[in-house]
């Protein structure tokens, strides 16, 4: 198990082994309590939240990301261009949002459960990404 990052970033999957049958690609090293897979339809945005414990992994199956994130103490907005195949981490107490231009399938791996219950109690919805804002955060952050 690794250290988990205090800023949201790529984190780098670890080929174990390629052999005949086929191969094991490790996307998480990390302690976990859900796995889901969540799949976005072209052209939509989710997140606008962040999460007061809670922390996940995003491991893109198909499609792309287009990420953006803050910390909560700072108005620095920094972007993520998340490509299939690769993993981006989200830690707690910082607001992300993600826009999907294309279909987009993850699996996302979470430390915290995902009933209903603890997902609600642990997040925090925040006006960020929207549909008025979008073209702006483009130009501004994602050159």
């Amino acid at each position: 198990m690794t250290l988990l990052p205090k800023k949201s970033q790529l984190i780098l999957n670890i080929q174990r082994s390629v052999d005949a049958r086929g191969s094991i690609l490790s996307i998480v090293d990390n302690k976990v309590l859900n796995v889901s897979i969540i799949e976005s339809d072209k052209n939509t945005i989710r997140s606008n939240h962040y999460h007061i414990k809670d922390y996940h992994f995003m491991y893109v199956l198909e499609g792309e990301i287009d990420y953006f994130f803050k910390s909560l103490h700072s108005d620095e907005v920094n972007y993520l261009k998340i490509l299939k195949g690769e993993t981006i981490f989200t830690p707690n107490q910082e607001i992300h949002a993600t826009y999907f231009s294309k279909k987009t399938k993850l699996i996302v791996s979470s430390g915290l459960p995902r009933d209903q219950k603890t997902y609600e109690n642990d997040t925090r919805r925040v006006e960020f990404l929207n549909d008025k804002n979008l073209d702006i955060f483009f130009k501004n952050y994602a050159m």
